[in-house]
């Protein structure tokens, strides 16, 4: 699974805690955790020790460098070895999705699972381990803003664990394929693009552009272009007295009634209200 980059631009969590489960704490809990039914959502990162993690149907071992995830509404039980105490600091939280329709925010609260593919953090092993100790420390520490800065922390540590996943990506060329056909899009905005001429640039079949395209942006191949074509066009309403018209057909936009649409719905605002604010 690579990131879903659609949700995360309107990922908002809200952090409830940063833990930490070490010797003491197992020795306390006899060396196993269970619920009945979780309620909040753990990210979590294992530096050492040895355990068991038991949920959503699943069995799986725990070994230092290790992430995993539990979301609510089920049943969890984690084991730790006694020998060998497992050790992990873990996000807890809530979280919120956010999108924009023009001016329209629309917030919904979600209980699923995060879209991450999580495993071991391999060669981000040190890096991850910093993030989660640094969040641990800056939690406890309550200083002025930690909240804030624990938040950075927790979006860093999302931003690590992609980069994971597209390095596990099955087939290697994906990735570049994709940059591919951004960097052509960049290159032949202003040109009446297709998703065929996309896909034929790169050497794939359309429909398999497509589904490779969105698995590895979350969106269509063609509303990235749009993107693309709308940044232009801000920077044209503000650096120039160009024609709204004329604006829209240096972006890549044929007709211009078309283009004011969607700029509305991608900013909130008309291309004359962006110019004037």
């Amino acid at each position: 699974m690579i990131m879903d980059y659609e949700f995360f631009n309107g990922f908002t969590p809200r952090i409830i805690e940063v833990a930490i489960r070490n010797k003491q704490v197992w020795e306390q809990l006899e060396y196993q955790l269970a619920r009945e039914r979780t309620g909040v959502h753990s990210l979590g990162y294992v530096y050492s020790g040895e355990g068991v993690l038991t949920f959503d149907g699943e069995e799986k071992s725990l070994a230092p460098g290790d992430l995993f995830q539990i979301w609510p509404g089920h049943p969890l039980r984690l084991t730790s070895s006694r020998s060998n105490p497992l050790h992990f600091y873990s996000f807890l939280f809530q979280y919120r999705t956010v999108q924009w329709d023009g001016g329209t925010m629309l917030s919904r609260e979600a209980s699923g699972k995060l879209p991450l593919q999580l495993g071991n953090a391999g060669p981000e092993q040190m890096a991850l381990e910093s993030v989660f100790r640094e969040a641990y420390e800056q939690w406890h520490d309550k200083n002025n803003g930690y909240e804030w800065h624990v938040k950075l922390q927790m979006l860093n540590a999302l931003r690590l664990i992609q980069g994971l996943g597209a390095n596990r990506e099955d087939h290697p060329g994906a990735v570049t394929a994709v940059q591919k056909a951004i960097q052509y899009m960049k290159q032949s905005f202003k040109e009446n693009l297709t998703r065929d001429q996309l896909a034929e640039n790169i050497s794939l079949s359309p429909g398999y552009f497509s589904i490779l395209f969105k698995a590895h942006t979350g969106v269509s191949p063609i509303r990235y272009l749009n993107k693309i074509r709308i940044d232009q066009s801000k920077l044209l309403l503000r650096n120039t007295d160009l024609p709204i018209k004329q604006i829209a057909e240096e972006s890549g936009f044929e007709d211009s009634f078309y283009f004011s649409r969607l700029f509305q719905k991608e900013t909130g605002m008309s291309p004359r209200d962006f110019r004037k604010s």
